[in-house]
């Protein structure tokens, strides 16, 4: 039975992902993975910031469980 992938090798596909979503967006991947960070803290009270990961996630093809286990690495 295959293994599923550590975090950390899963936040480098997330990174990759974040990047070809940059790409078609026409956007900075630092921006949209501070985006990220911002809307993640922010997400308990805003349902527009939920709103805006739910988007996100689903464009790149991940739950809204992983984008915020991303969003708090990366805020730390």
């Amino acid at each position: 039975m295959e293994r599923p992938p550590s975090f950390e090798s899963k936040e480098s596909i997330i990174d990759s992902l974040i990047e070809k979503l940059g790409k078609k967006e026409g956007m900075n991947p630092e921006d949209i993975i501070s985006d990220i960070v911002t809307f993640a803290g922010l997400s308990k009270e805003d349902e527009s910031a939920k709103a805006y990961l739910e988007e996100v996630a689903e464009k790149i093809g991940i739950t809204i469980e992983e984008m915020m286990k991303y969003a708090d690495d990366k805020a730390k």
